[in-house]
């Protein structure tokens, strides 16, 4: 419905409408509309028989709000702005988030980023002990209480390399030692004897960054080239 058609069948003025719409909590008669088709939508899945399908959309569901109510979006631009002035980008990630380490490595290299994927606690040894202050190292842990990888940022930070930490626990070791945090839902909650895919969160957050980073032409004009060049040498 429209607001007029809402004052026609309530019999009320549009002013009565926009006022109970302020009185609600809601920006304008647009805003109360997505409310209500959200809290009509959580109302269905909850009654929903329970299946596994069901099972882990509510878990996909509520980690991806929980995330998105964490995430500070002037932290973020900092970050890509980091990303784009710094000289090479390290990337740290041990296990599971060593994985997503990598896919976000192949992001950055197509945007023409010297990005470098560190998945191994000896090599970021190695690397925080050469770095300076033109590098970025950005690390991903969900729990923030890698001992290696947090001695790892530790050094580099010593070595006044920037450091950001993508974590989803607040005050961990990690969180501690970075400059620069982003604070994600931990799933660590869910029973182990299920799959669960503990990195869904940290990938929220990078595909964030990864959208604003190709704000800028360039990266989006070399993303699309780099596309186009693997296409052309698969099928020749």
């Amino acid at each position: 419905m429209s607001i007029n058609k809402l004052a026609k069948t309530t019999g009320v003025s549009n002013a009565t409408i926009t006022r109970f719409v302020k009185k609600v909590n809601c920006k304008d008669f647009y805003d109360l509309k997505l409310k209500l088709a959200s809290d009509h939508k959580t109302e269905n899945t909850e009654m929903k028989s329970g299946s596994i399908t069901d099972e882990v959309y509510s878990f996909y569901k509520n980690v991806l709000s929980d995330t998105w109510e964490r995430l500070d979006i002037e932290q973020l631009r900092k970050i890509v702005e980091l990303i784009s002035n710094g000289r090479r980008v390290y990337l740290f990630g041990i296990g599971s988030s060593g994985y997503t380490a990598l896919e976000m490595t192949q992001r950055l290299l197509r945007m023409g980023i010297a990005a470098f994927p560190m998945t191994e606690s000896n090599l970021m040894y190695i690397t925080s002990s050469i770095v300076n202050e033109n590098d970025v190292i950005l690390a991903l842990s969900s729990s923030g209480n890698t001992k290696g990888l947090n001695n790892a940022l530790q050094m580099a930070k010593d070595n006044h390399a920037k450091v950001i930490g993508i974590t989803g626990i607040e005050k961990s070791p990690m969180y501690e030692i970075c400059d620069y945090h982003v604070l994600v839902k931990n799933s660590n909650f869910v029973n182990n004897t299920r799959f669960i895919n503990s990195q869904f969160a940290l990938t929220y957050a990078l595909d964030i960054i990864t959208t604003m980073l190709l704000e800028n032409d360039t990266y989006r004009t070399r993303l699309n080239h780099t596309v186009e060049t693997v296409l052309d040498n698969k099928f020749d």
